[in-house]
């Protein structure tokens, strides 16, 4: 099970709530989950790295990544405002490996959770 740590304030708005449960869901590898909150036309940046644009594209990728076998999670901040959000924090996989990063995302209207973008900066450290 994946150790996780959120910071207080993380939890004062549903989509905050969301984006919680949402990157909880990454660390325990549930893609039902995942794939039940992005859009069909899914864009995923991974800056520096690739882009996808769909999401079977994006469902494949994530079960390939390091980030998908994470034994720690911590979320520093998750900021809200009208449909863009972001979240920030670090990780560290089930190979020792640890990643900060910073998501940046766009929801599909002002209301619900359904993401139509994901922006990530990804550092190892």
């Amino acid at each position: 099970m994946v150790k996780v740590t959120v910071e207080a304030d993380c939890g004062n708005a549903p989509r905050k709530e969301f984006l919680k449960q949402f990157h909880i869901a990454l660390a325990n590898s549930d893609s039902t989950f995942v794939i039940e909150n992005i859009t069909d036309n899914i864009h995923w940046e991974i800056v520096g790295n690739h882009t996808i644009t769909n999401k079977e594209e994006f469902e494949k990728r994530i079960l390939d990544s390091p980030l998908w076998n994470v034994k720690e999670l911590v979320i520093d901040a998750i900021i809200t405002h009208g449909n863009e959000a972001s979240a920030n924090g670090t990780v560290v996989t089930s190979d020792d490996l640890k990643f900060a990063f910073c998501n940046v995302y766009k929801f599909k209207g002002f209301k619900g959770t359904l993401l139509k973008s994901i922006q990530t900066y990804l550092i190892e450290f």
